[in-house]
Parts: structure tokens; C-alpha cells; sequence
């Protein structure tokens, strides 16, 4: 009996190492379409290159929570890691990351190429815009917004250019609307989503987490409540329930053609311009952020390749990560559906000639006019705290002044600056 157990066990730890030890690489990339865009430039590249890549694709937070402790634990299971931007600060101050500098020397470069964009580059250097790059850019998400034109012209605005504009278009089609219609849709649920729909409109009053030199916790201010009371009034002229709703609920409530306006990715375009999803094709419009007092600007939302620092396979990782970044590479992708980081992507007459890349020269206007989300080690810390007040705003179980009070409080707490 204890023979044929550890018969047992010992087959299944060869079956386990052999499932991972065929792999040149290893890469750990999120669900959904920027991960997919990367899993079949893997297997491209090993039918060009001979190497063996594996892909391991999990749930954006998953994403997270796995690389946090291959890096802790110094595992090497992954060569490289598709992460969220805001994530680089954590990885690069706990020296999860390489830094990339001796790699694009010994590849005869001073670092990347021009042809990308100056915000693009900037968010894969810690510090940012100034540090070494610890990780190339492959997925160029900024937010853009999201509207039907046709509705909003009926509404008496032409073109919505400030929160004003929307607000005056979204209350009257959510009035005409009668429940069944309605102005304006945005994520409310806690943590990632309802923040990443507050934050462009919390810049756009002059609002910011920190002050500039991250001495002081800003969110509890005058801007901040201008931005609240924005923020709410597009909650009255919303569907019920959007403190519960998620990218899904969005997307399908501008596909299905019941809400006439979001903050959006533009990975949704896809399924807005595809007549088997969408009911708007051809309909919607896209356009920077709306301004507030402020001009309008967007969350940067990049996905980047990193070399995790406890990697087995270093150089080729990064040859790997040079190839897929490459111009030919990314317009590939973009075929593929994910928005690139390169200028001559987004210009390329082949792509902005078709009807489901028209929105490119609002894209590449997006990020290069976006900004970051906090630089801080302890954002995703940072960011369930605040999401969870929002939320709550949201939904109408604490006020705004509530709200902006205790995310004051609780950021303050989790990063030690008062």
C-alpha cells in the first residue's frame, strides 16, 4: 500500500514538472482579449523562433496575486508578467522587476524606439517618466468617451465637450427615457471598477489623490466634492443598481442601445462595431474626456511586459518581449484587436481606413493627454479602500461628504501620510 502511494507521488510530481519544464518561457497574462492578443503572439513566435512559450492566463486579480508571490517567494515560475500599470510601482520597489537597461545595451539600443508614445514609455520607468524601464508597453488602453451622437444631438449637444454638456444631454434622454432609456451608464462596483470611472472625472475639477510631492492626502477638498457632485448626478441619470455594475454591464448597456454615454476602453469597441453584439454599430462616437474646470484627461490603463527578477530564462524573455513590441509586431495585434502604444499603428492608413480603427486618432489623443494612477507601492491597497467609499456613495449608504471623509482617512492610514 505505501509502495503503490508513493508510486503516486511521485508520478504526479513528474507529471507537474513536466507540465512547466517544456516551456523556454513562461508567461503569466490576465483573461480577456489583452491576454489572448499575447497568447497568440507566443505561439507565432514559437513556430518562428523554435522557443517554447507557455502561457498561464488567469483573472486580472489572479494576475496580481501570482506574480506578488512568485516575486516573494523567488519562485521563477514566470519569465515575464502582462500587468496593469498602476502595479509597476509595487513590482519595481520590491525588486520583483529587472531592470531592463543592460539587456537593451547589450541589444546595441539606448532603450526603445521613438515610434512609441511619450506616455506610453513614461509609465514603464520607475520613478516614473524618469527611472530605468523595468518593462515595455504592449496594450495602449486610455479611456475615452463613449456616446451616441444621434441621442445627443436630439438632447441639444452637438458634441459634449465638458461634464456639463453630458449632464444637460443625459438628464433629458434619461426624463424622455422613462426607465427603459437612459443618459448615462458607468461602473459602480467596489474596488478597480467605480474608481477607474471616477478618477478622469475627479481630475477633470482639479482634483488629485496627493499633493505634488506626496507629502499630503488630497482627496477630502473642494475639488474633490465638485468631482462628487458630478459623480452623483450622473448616478441620477443612470440605470439602478450601477454601484453593483462591472465592465460587462456597461458595455452591454451601450451595445444594447439603452444608455446613451460612458467612460469606456477601448477594447469595447470591438463589440460596439460588431452587428452579432451590438445594436449601435456605426452609432457610437468617440471623444477625449469631457472637461470639468479642468481640461479633461484620461486613466492610462496600459497593459506592460515585465522580466520578473527571479526569472530562468532572462534574455530570452526579453528578446521575446523586444519581438512582440516590434512595429510589425503590434499591428498584428491591433488586427488582433489590441490597441497599440506605437505612433505609426495608430497612422497607419490600412488600419484608420477601416471602420472598427476610426477611433484610433481619438485613442492615441487619449493617452498621450492621460495621466497615471497614483505611483505608490500600496495602490491596489490604496484603490479597494476608496472603492468601497465611492461604492458606498454610489449606492446611497453613506453620503458624498462621507465618502470623501473616510477615503481621506483610510488612504492616509494605508500609506502612512497624513
Amino acid at each position: 500500500m505505501v509502495r503503490r502511494f508513493l508510486f503516486s507521488v511521485v508520478f504526479a510530481l513528474s507529471s507537474l514538472m513536466a507540465t512547466h519544464a517544456w516551456a523556454d518561457i513562461t508567461v503569466l497574462v490576465p483573461s480577456g482579449s489583452e491576454g489572448d492578443g499575447l497568447r497568440a503572439a507566443a505561439a507565432d513566435y514559437a513556430k518562428l523562433k523554435g522557443t517554447k512559450v507557455e502561457i498561464v492566463q488567469a483573472p486580472y486579480s489572479n494576475v496580481f496575486e501570482q506574480a506578488a508571490n512568485a516575486g516573494q517567494t523567488k519562485s521563477g515560475a514566470f519569465d515575464i508578467v502582462l500587468m496593469d500599470d498602476p502595479w509597476i510601482p509595487f513590482f519595481a520597489e520590491n525588486a520583483h522587476l529587472e531592470d531592463l537597461t543592460p539587456y537593451f545595451k547589450k541589444a546595441g539600443l539606448e532603450g526603445p524606439d521613438s515610434d512609441f508614445l511619450s506616455k506610453s514609455l513614461a509609465i514603464c520607468r520607475n520613478p516614473y517618466n524618469t527611472g530605468p524601464y523595468v518593462c515595455l508597453p504592449y496594450v495602449g488602453n486610455a479611456q475615452m468617451f463613449f456616446y451616441d451622437a444621434a441621442k445627443f444631438k436630439e438632447a441639444g449637444i452637438e458634441a459634449p465637450t465638458t461634464w456639463d454638456d453630458v449632464l444637460k444631454a443625459a438628464k433629458a434622454l434619461s426624463e424622455k427615457g422613462g426607465g427603459r432609456y437612459f443618459g448615462y451608464v458607468f461602473r459602480g462596483g467596489q474596488g478597480n471598477p467605480v474608481v477607474a470611472d471616477f478618477m478622469p472625472i475627479f481630475w477633470s475639477y482639479g482634483a488629485d489623490m496627493f499633493n505634488g510631492d506626496r507629502t499630503k492626502v488630497t482627496i477630502d477638498t473642494p475639488e474633490g466634492a465638485a468631482a462628487m457632485k458630478t459623480f452623483m448626478a450622473l448616478r441620477d441619470v443612470s440605470p439602478k443598481g450601477v454601484e453593483s455594475y462591472n465592465a460587462n454591464e456597461v458595455g452591454q448597456a451601450l451595445a444594447a442601445g439603452t444608455a446613451a454615454s460612458s467612460i469606456n476602453w477601448p477594447n469595447w469597441v470591438a463589440t460596439f462595431e460588431d452587428p452579432s453584439q451590438s445594436k449601435m454599430v456605426g452609432k457610437i462616437s468617440y471623444s477625449p474626456i469631457p472637461a470639468g474646470t479642468k481640461p479633461g484627461s484620461s486613466e492610462i490603463g496600459h497593459w506592460t511586459m515585465g522580466i520578473m527578477a527571479a526569472a530562468k530564462n532572462k534574455q530570452e524573455a526579453f528578446d521575446f518581449m523586444l519581438w512582440a513590441t516590434s512595429p510589425e509586431q503590434m499591428k498584428i495585434s491591433a488586427e488582433r484587436g489590441n490597441p497599440p502604444v506605437r505612433k505609426s499603428i495608430f497612422t497607419d492608413a490600412s488600419l484608420t481606413s477601416q471602420e472598427k480603427f476610426r477611433h484610433y486618432p481619438v485613442l492615441m489623443q487619449a493617452i498621450e493627454a492621460s495621466t497615471p494612477r497614483p505611483r505608490h507601492p500600496k495602490w491596489p491597497e490604496i484603490e479597494n479602500a476608496f472603492g468601497i467609499e465611492l461604492s458606498k456613495a454610489v449606492a446611497g449608504t453613506e453620503t458624498p461628504e462621507e465618502a470623501l471623509k473616510r477615503s481621506q482617512a483610510a488612504v492616509e492610514e494605508i500609506t502612512g501620510i497624513k
